[in-house]
């Protein structure tokens, strides 16, 4: 059975204006193409704004021995304050884990007062350090 990486572990902190934001709801969720496989998970940042979540591993015996194009839908949303906020938004296109960044773990920077704006092929409030 092929192991692969559908989301990287991620780690971040969220801001509003430099100041640490308490509370905030970070949701994130992927759609895996090769079977149309759905997942999410939660996490809340803490007094100092910061957050993780792990890996997200998937698993095809299909997927392992047929050749295709992978193809990960990656969105993460930040829910502070009643709004909504678009951190990061991805289609990764490989299995390797860290491979979003091109072999860098992902830790971001997320600023609340920021417009969503592409950081190379990342798109959101987030950015990648």
């Amino acid at each position: 059975m092929g192991k692969m990486c559908l989301f990287s572990a991620v780690r971040g902190v969220v801001l509003d204006h430099g100041q640490p934001v308490k509370g905030a709801s970070i949701e994130r969720s992927y759609k895996w193409m090769w079977n149309d496989q759905t997942g999410n998970d939660e996490a809340t940042t803490d007094a100092q704004g910061a957050f993780s979540l792990p890996v997200i591993w998937g698993q095809s015996l299909f997927g392992s021995l047929m050749p295709h194009e992978p193809n990960v839908r990656q969105t993460i949303l930040i829910k502070y304050a009643g709004k909504s906020y678009e951190a990061w938004l991805f289609n990764k296109g490989e299995y390797a884990e860290n491979g979003e960044l091109k072999g860098r773990p992902i830790s971001l920077t997320c600023r609340l007062e920021a417009e969503p704006a592409r950081h190379g092929e990342v798109y959101g409030i987030c950015e990648p350090q």
